[in-house]
């Protein structure tokens, strides 16, 4: 097992330096399931280059049905826009959350004073920002930009809410999707007592490092099981048509 995820993260490792070959644009289909219903998903990243300096933006829309509306009640439209920063990843400046016809809840990264900043309800709040943070939207495309995790990964991590140190296991697993088998490597959230969150994130190897799946505890304690159904990889000479 040791030995085989070793050649996994190796190779790995080699596509980190193509991560430049990415396309600007990456479109992600995906279906969502629960004990209580049903739902899709439709995420977008783009990377582009301004300046000498790479930027990225995510955007996800999630919508429910069934039961399933009493979880996600309308669409949950999450965006995350920030820099890539050379062997360090994604540097996130910005993040919204946005639930329905409820006010978006945004989220400022201040780099330069060390500091987050919560904006929801009229309120500001204010926070130490640790070197390395994402947001709940970044993170799962972090992996595609940075060198891959030994063993164990600890990231500082924010929703629209609180910051949380969450470390995760790394495993290696061959995932049966609606797009056939995905090697991927599985980043498992180790809980601590008393956290009831679960969350594991499949990142599909040769797709970019890209989430294929993410099973996650929401509140109420409703699991939701998201999986990839379509991955759309566009250049910039596609956009333009």
């Amino acid at each position: 097992m040791k030995f085989s995820l070793f050649i996994a993260l190796f190779f790995w490792a080699g596509s980190i330096a193509c991560a430049t070959d990415l396309p600007e644009r990456i479109d992600i289909d995906y279906t969502l399931s629960g004990l209580i219903g049903q739902g899709k998903a439709h995420e977008t990243l783009l990377v582009q280059n301004k300046n000498g300096i790479q930027h990225y933006t995510l955007d996800s829309e999630i919508s429910a049905s069934g039961l399933l509306k009493l979880v996600k009640r309308g669409s949950i439209i999450r965006h995350s826009e920030g820099t890539i920063i050379p062997n360090k990843g994604m540097q996130p400046l910005h993040f919204s959350d946005q639930r329905g016809e409820k006010p978006a809840r945004t989220v400022e990264f201040d780099w330069n004073e060390a500091r987050i900043i919560y904006r929801r309800k009229g309120q500001e709040i204010t926070e130490n920002l640790p070197e390395g943070t994402l947001d709940e939207l970044s993170v799962a495309y972090h992996f595609i930009f940075t060198a891959p995790p030994q063993q164990t990964v600890s990231i500082h991590e924010t929703d629209y809410r609180v910051l949380h140190l969450v470390r995760y296991a790394v495993t290696q697993e061959t995932l049966d999707t609606p797009i056939g088998k995905l090697a991927t490597i599985v980043l498992t959230k180790q809980q601590e007592p008393g956290d009831s969150f679960r969350k594991k994130i499949w990142l599909a190897t040769d797709h970019h490092m890209l989430p294929v799946r993410i099973i996650s505890t929401e509140k109420h304690g409703m699991e939701v099981d998201q999986i990839v159904t379509k991955i759309d990889y566009k250049s910039p000479a596609d956009s333009a048509q």
